[in-house]
């Protein structure tokens, strides 16, 4: 009996130093914003729709005189097993005019949608995982090829990037307007 207490024991503090030694940062995208002078909120407008359009998202709702644009959710991908999941995106941009200087914020919202119960679905921000390559890899929503949040994370950027782009500014240029938390690795999914 002391032995088995002993072998429980020193398992359970295995099993503790081990989810305490997968340190990751959990990334929470609010918006990316892009400033750039001498141009109009028309111009801006058209070409961000533009890029969405190209980009494979639906124009919802574009109201130039308020300097806004929603995008249609779009499927980017699918996840899980009992119960599968489907994940979309909607982009929301605002484009704002200031001492002849524009600032285009872009935010992702991401819907969690249960594809037996259409009614059972959560929207948060986008987010993701950093860290080192392994500990990241063990977190299933990660993995390549297979994880719904790089997915994501490449559809938002690529929108960011043809943002970037398109108005002669690098990605570096762009404000990240984020929230980074510590996670662990072991813990996540």
């Amino acid at each position: 009996m002391k032995n088995l207490i002993k072998v429980v024991f020193i398992s359970v503090i295995l099993l503790v130093i081990v989810a305490c030694s997968m340190p990751v940062t959990r990334v929470d995208v609010q918006s990316f914003e892009i400033k750039k002078a001498g141009i109009q909120e028309e111009q801006v407008l058209s070409k961000l729709t533009g890029i969405l359009i190209d980009r494979g998202f639906d124009v919802k709702f574009t109201n130039k005189d308020a300097g806004v644009l929603t995008t249609e959710y779009k499927k980017f991908a699918s996840f899980g097993i009992d119960p599968p999941f489907d994940f979309y995106m909607q982009i929301k941009g605002r484009v704002k005019i200031a001492q002849d200087e524009a600032s285009i914020t872009l935010s992702p919202i991401v819907k969690e949608q249960n594809r037996r119960n259409a009614a059972a679905f959560t929207e948060h921000e986008l987010s993701y995982y950093v860290g080192n390559p392994t500990d990241i890899g063990l977190i299933n929503s990660m993995k390549a090829g297979v994880g719904w949040r790089p997915l994501g994370q490449t559809l938002f950027m690529n929108v960011v990037t043809d943002t970037a782009e398109a108005f002669g500014l690098s990605v570096s240029d762009v404000i990240q307007n984020v929230t980074k938390t510590p996670a662990n690795a072991f813990l996540v999914n």
